[in-house]
Order: structure tokens, then C-alpha cells, then sequence
């Protein structure tokens, strides 16, 4: 209603944006760029990524331990083509150290640390990129992370508490 000529409340519309968060197409030269950035010329054949901030109730290092127990479950060749991509502070106060959490548990298995800001094309990228985004934390609902994947056509994994 308005007051003196003028509306007291606005709409801010929030959401994801349809446009830019999409499926890109395989040969995407984004998506090339990203994998030989994060991956060099190593040959993945399944990628989990994580895009979230890190700190205890996100469970980062929980993840790691996931991802090397799943390696460490399936044929050696295959997990070798395997790759966790993180996209998180590598060492946080309210967190992790994240570098040394991969030396002590995972070190045998490719699991790669990224704190670079991401704009959002870069993001879309990020989330074309991998088979599946893992969010393991815990008294979340639906993070934004999932949501922005699940745009993009990649699979998601949550933890349900």
C-alpha cells in the first residue's frame, strides 16, 4: 500500500538464474579450461565437487574420508581416474586444515583444494564439470550449492539429519 506516493515494500526477487546456470555442452571450452586447471592433462573419469565454506558443521574433512573410503572400494585403476574437487578456504579458523587432513588421511588419491574467487559463469563451469556435488553438512536443509548444481544438470549428494 502506498504512503505518501511511495511503496514501503519492495520485492527482491532471489533465486537462481536459469539463463546462466545450465548444462553446458561437454566440449564447453570452459569446461576443457577448467579440468586441465584443476586436473592438468591426467585422465578423471568421475569428479565430486564441493562448494561450500569450510567449517566444522560443513564437514569437509568427513568428505575426504568418504571419498577415500569410495576409492579404496573399487577397482585401483578406476580410482585413479577418480577426483575430489574443493572449493573452500584450505585452512579455516571456524574449520579445517584442510591440507593436512588430505596428508594424513587421503594422500594416495587426487583431491584438489581451490580458493580462487569464481565468477558465475566460472561457477556453472565448476558444477558442469563434475559427475556429482556432495554437500555432507549438517543441520543445513538445502544449500545453495545444491540448488546451483542441480541447474546445471549435475546429481547431487546430501546428508539427511
Amino acid at each position: 500500500m502506498p504512503v505518501n506516493g511511495k511503496h514501503l515494500l519492495h520485492l527482491v526477487p532471489h533465486g537462481i538464474n536459469s539463463d546462466e546456470f545450465k548444462p553446458l555442452p561437454k566440449n564447453d571450452k570452459r569446461l576443457l579450461n577448467l579440468k586441465k586447471e584443476y586436473l592438468g592433462d591426467g585422465e578423471y573419469n568421475f569428479i565430486v565437487a564441493f562448494n561450500s565454506r569450510n567449517a566444522h558443521r560443513k564437514h569437509p574433512a568427513n568428505l575426504i574420508m568418504a571419498f577415500k573410503s569410495f576409492c579404496a572400494s573399487i577397482n585401483q585403476e578406476d580410482a585413479k581416474k577418480c577426483a575430489l574437487i574443493m572449493h573452500t578456504d584450505k585452512v579455516c579458523e571456524d574449520g579445517t586444515d584442510l591440507i593436512a587432513t588430505i596428508q594424513a588421511i587421503c594422500p594416495e588419491y587426487k583431491v584438489v583444494l581451490d580458493e580462487s574467487r569464481k565468477s558465475p559463469e566460472e561457477t556453472v563451469a565448476f558444477y558442469n564439470l563434475a559427475d556429482v556435488t556432495a554437500n555432507v553438512s549438517s543441520n543445513e536443509g538445502f544449500g545453495l550449492s545444491i540448488a546451483e548444481s542441480i541447474m546445471c544438470g549435475t546429481p547431487v549428494i546430501v546428508a539427511i539429519s
